[in-house]
């Protein structure tokens, strides 16, 4: 009798036969990935693999590859493939959030994904300007991309081309997708407050608690989910208390021709040094500001971020609203983004000022062009401005390169004019080696001896920029002095530099942390009008500068003037104080959403 041959079955076909082997593969694979995906949670911040591991953390963490893994394995067929692209894109952002980590003491936040949807030349100079060792990055990217080739030749597809379970896969994919693109149940029953326990003073926390991807995926749960209520008994009260004071507030009447120029300059990362130990026995890098602070023109300033999250105080400044209004945001301008955004550039337009705004990198950062428009910004001079006649000084743009922009602004202007400078010399990365315009100068700054080398290196890298952005603003309030036109120039500080190896061997001379540090500002006018001497919140700042102006009389910087010098008169901690600051909060909101004359009648 002949015996039957055996029948090719095609690969296609195949499957069901093959099912106990690739489950037992998968199952591996899975039992594999969520310790591992926990580990490097852990090694990332620091921190013992045992630290807050509980299996649902773990899972949870682990759980939010899956609807990724599920698409990719309808897409392509191979579920252990989509599983390690889906890992090594996790490994990517978990490199990412350690360099963030080392430089800004915080891991990856949601609103840092902003980056990937205005990913140009600037954004990955900017990025590429923090990793110490390039090549090796691009070696474990070729490795990976290796690894990953390899795995989808290895593996046999699972199901065949036009299979029912690829459909019903793709789906259940797409819609857990879809469910979190939305904020959406099933996620919101599990990404909850109590499971990944949050901080409102940044990302730490929640990583620490629950886990990276969990923080990220709660953040984003949150935030679109995020009502911002106006609460009216505190405004109402703070109106209220504040009525006779703001009475007595006499609106500007001057022309047109009377108006002041009005310039702004946030100086990146810029301090005063000699809040640290030890600095009050070298040079002072700073003389221009210095002699200012000494006749009265401005004074240390509490600002709502620490060494990175420039637009926080940009925000705060250029809008007279704190941040604290908002508990859910952590850049405003990608979390609030509208096509409208009240602030100081927006009533200065309705007077009959030009607006400009100067900033020597990409616009599209931040949403910093989108969001100047919303301000009211007519012009946003970026990079390709400076490209023609700007000088880099170190890896960015000079502080001069900018103050030539400003002042030819100045000179065309037909209008009073206000512009907005945001510069970035100063920024880091302080370890650089990139060339600078003196390098003998460079080299001549002097720091403490007690630093080791590489702290020594990145403060005395500081030091240097800091020195030029004094002398820019020296030289600029020279000029406008020359032009005999009524001026107002603001400087300002938005946060202290990241440097904690030269914080943590010099120490604060109040013996306070980083966090908890001022920065300097000023308001200077022509023929020595200047704001008083005195502590602000970054959120004041904008109402001092109108009242020197001679432009008083806007409601809500009105507002916020008598409320900010109220504050400044409490203890800190009181009741009183706390009330105040509700009702300043609640004056935010209602600004935003377009409500704040409603209260005034």
């Amino acid at each position: 009798m002949r015996q039957a041959l055996p029948v090719a079955v095609p690969a296609s076909d195949a499957w069901q036969g093959r099912v106990p082997r690739h489950w037992l593969c998968a199952c591996l694979g899975l039992v594999l990935y969520v310790p591992l995906l926990w580990g490097m949670d852990r090694w990332v911040l620091g921190v013992a693999a045992s630290a807050y591991r509980t299996p649902a953390a773990m899972l949870l963490n682990a759980a939010v590859a899956v609807p990724f893994v599920l698409v990719l394995w309808s897409l392509s067929r191979r579920l252990l493939s989509s599983l390690l692209l889906v890992l090594l894109l996790q490994v990517l952002l978990y490199k990412v959030s350690a360099v963030k980590l080392q430089v800004l003491g915080a891991p990856l936040a949601l609103q840092d994904f902003y980056f990937l949807t205005s990913f140009n030349r600037a954004s990955l100079e900017l990025l590429g300007s923090y990793l110490e060792d390039a090549a090796a990055v691009w070696a474990w990217t070729g490795g990976g991309a290796l690894l990953l080739a390899l795995a989808f030749w290895a593996e046999r597809p699972w199901m065949g081309r036009a299979r029912l379970a690829r459909v019903v896969v793709f789906g259940a994919g797409a819609a857990l997708v879809a469910a979190l693109y939305l904020a959406a149940w099933p996620w919101t029953a599990f990404y909850t407050r109590d499971a990944v326990r949050p901080s409102p003073l940044g990302p730490g926390p929640g990583a620490l608690h629950a886990g990276l991807m969990s923080s990220l995926v709660f953040k984003h749960l949150d935030l679109s989910n995020a009502v911002h209520a106006v609460d009216e008994a505190a405004l109402r009260a703070l109106l209220e208390a504040t009525a006779e004071e703001r009475a007595g507030i006499v609106p500007a009447q001057a022309g047109a021709e009377a108006l002041p120029d009005i310039v702004v300059i946030l100086s990146e990362s810029f301090m005063d040094p000699r809040i640290l130990a030890g600095m009050d026995q070298v040079a002072d890098p700073i003389p221009a500001t210095r002699a200012l602070l000494e006749r009265g023109a401005g004074g240390p300033m509490r600002v709502p971020t620490y060494g990175g999250g420039t637009v926080r105080t940009e925000f705060e400044v250029l809008t007279g609203m704190p941040v604290s209004a908002f508990p859910s945001v952590m850049y405003p301008y990608v979390d609030m983004a509208r096509p409208r955004m009240p602030g100081l550039p927006a009533l200065l337009r309705d007077l009959g000022y030009a607006t400009v705004a100067v900033h020597g990198n990409s616009g599209a950062f931040w949403n910093r062009t989108d969001t100047f428009r919303a301000m009211g910004i007519q012009r946003f001079l970026t990079e390709k401005a400076f490209r023609g006649q700007g000088v880099r000084d170190g890896v960015w743009y000079s502080d001069a390169s900018m103050t030539d922009l400003v002042l030819q602004e100045l000179e065309a202007a037909d209008a009073p004019l206000f512009v907005a400078a945001i510069s970035i010399e100063n920024h880091g990365p302080y370890e650089s080696e990139a060339p600078v315009r003196d390098a003998a100068a460079k080299e001549a700054v002097p720091v403490p001896d007690v630093l080791p080398a590489r702290a020594a290196g990145s403060l005395r890298n500081y030091l240097y920029h800091l020195g030029n952005a004094d002398r820019e603003l020296e030289r600029l309030l020279r000029r406008m002095e020359q032009r005999g036109r009524p001026f107002v120039v603001v400087f300002f500080g938005d946060h202290l530099p990241a440097l904690p190896e030269v914080y943590n061997t010099l120490q604060f001379a109040d013996g306070g942390q980083a966090e908890e540090q001022m920065v300097p500002w000023l308001v200077v006018g022509d023929g020595g009008r200047r704001a008083g001497a005195r502590p602000l919140h970054s959120w004041e700042l904008a109402a001092e500068a109108l009242e020197v102006a001679g432009l008083a009389g806007d409601p809500y910087f009105d507002l916020v003037r008598v409320a900010g010098r109220r504050l400044a008169a409490l203890p800190p901690d009181s009741p009183e104080a706390d009330e105040l600051r509700r009702g300043v909060e609640a004056a935010a909101v209602a600004r935003m959403q377009g409500r704040f004359e409603e209260f005034l009648r």
